[in-house]
């Protein structure tokens, strides 16, 4: 079987060193759910033990702070888990409106489709690429 393969390489120069984020305890559409193990040791002077103890996740938008927000800097060079959250959002910003599908599937890599518009066929075909 003969193919052709196409590697598509993505400048991303990712951003280091302190950013601030802002993180909410209520779920809100289009918030990204970030575990608190994720953020360990950035909250234990943000909020209580026992509401630390009782908390499963935040959320994020990783937009300015809003209203009741809860604000932290993250050295990305030091959260390596949380930074990836964040590579992911970024990754997501940058081809919202240019990919045809975009799709984050059970190994959270993001799966970015384009339209095959090269070849004519009785079926829409797509190429479709990790990141």
């Amino acid at each position: 079987m003969e193919q052709t393969l196409i590697l598509n390489i993505i400048p991303f120069t990712p951003a280091s060193g302190k950013k601030t984020f802002a993180f909410y305890r209520e779920r809100k559409d289009d918030y990204y759910p970030i575990f608190k193990g994720d953020l360990e040791g950035l909250l234990d002077d943000k909020i209580t033990a026992l509401e630390l103890l009782e908390l499963e996740k935040l959320y994020t938008d990783f937009q300015p702070p809003k209203e009741g927000a809860i604000i932290l800097d993250i050295d990305l060079s030091k959260s390596h888990r949380f930074a990836s959250h964040y590579y992911r959002h970024l990754i997501r910003e940058y081809f919202t409106g240019i990919a045809d599908i975009m799709h984050q599937n059970f190994t959270s890599e993001t799966e970015v489709w384009f339209r095959n518009k090269e070849k004519v066929l009785p079926n829409t075909m797509y190429i479709t690429s990790l990141l």
